[in-house]
């Protein structure tokens, strides 16, 4: 049986920003997109905030199986573009002297891998879709399934390929056993981060951003290290 040992929340946060210390500029190279959607996302709520207490009223969604559809196709856009920022930073810790340009941070969207990389994050968001229905199970689904994109990442580093994309997100589940709430309280740990990129309309997110998903992905070779020792002993 695997010993199971908890991953320390203060050492993956000091391990990350030793790692931005050392590579701010390709931290930045790594996550500027996401960066540019998080500065977005602040200014349309500060608008939303504005326009709610000037009295507009917000329409409501159209609640049809088409918006459904188109929520889950953007929502996957959306997912392989945060898996391309976290990829990017997995190949500057596996290489760090090599120098990439900016487009690394989109990698996913490369003509040779969009097509597999989208299909993986589209069947990852139909999922979530479905355990949706029953709310509390689809919040913890959302950390099962996290460590999808490491496991995809992983086979792509050392050449290799799964029987089919579903087997990545079982490997995600099997990873992730007993570590959900470890991963929960991780991210709840970054509420304080979230807050002030949303004060500040984004510009902390030039710092916040990158730290984030640092931690997320020294969480995830943690994570993997640990399954592969299991494996091994």
């Amino acid at each position: 049986m695997t010993e199971f040992v908890a991953i320390s929340r203060r050492r993956v946060k000091l391990t990350a920003k030793k790692q931005l210390k050392e590579q701010y500029k390709n931290s930045l190279k790594a996550t500027w997109p996401l960066i540019i959607s998080q500065v977005l996302k602040s200014v349309l709520f500060w608008g939303s905030v504005y326009l709610l207490l000037s009295g507009y009223v917000l329409a409501p969604k159209d609640a049809s199986a088409n918006w459904y559809l188109s929520k889950t196709f953007f929502g996957a856009l959306f997912l392989l573009l945060t898996w391309s920022a976290k990829w990017a930073i997995v190949d500057f810790f596996q290489k760090p002297t090599v120098k990439r340009g900016y487009a690394v941070a989109l990698q996913g969207f490369a003509p040779k891998r969009f097509g597999e990389a989208f299909l993986l994050a589209f069947v990852q968001k139909i999922q979530l879709f479905f355990w949706s229905f029953l709310f509390f199970p689809a919040i913890v689904k959302v950390f099962s399934y996290s460590q999808t994109y490491y496991a995809y990442k992983m086979d792509l580093l050392f050449d290799r390929k799964q029987g089919s994309l579903t087997d990545y997100v079982t490997i995600s589940r099997r990873v992730m056993t007993g570590r959900k709430r470890e991963l929960f309280l991780l991210e709840l740990s970054f509420i304080g981060w979230r807050l002030l990129s949303l004060l500040t309309l984004g510009l902390a997110d030039f710092f916040v951003t990158p730290y984030l998903n640092t931690c997320r992905v020294v969480y995830s070779t943690q994570v993997f290290a640990q399954a592969i020792e299991g494996v091994r002993s």
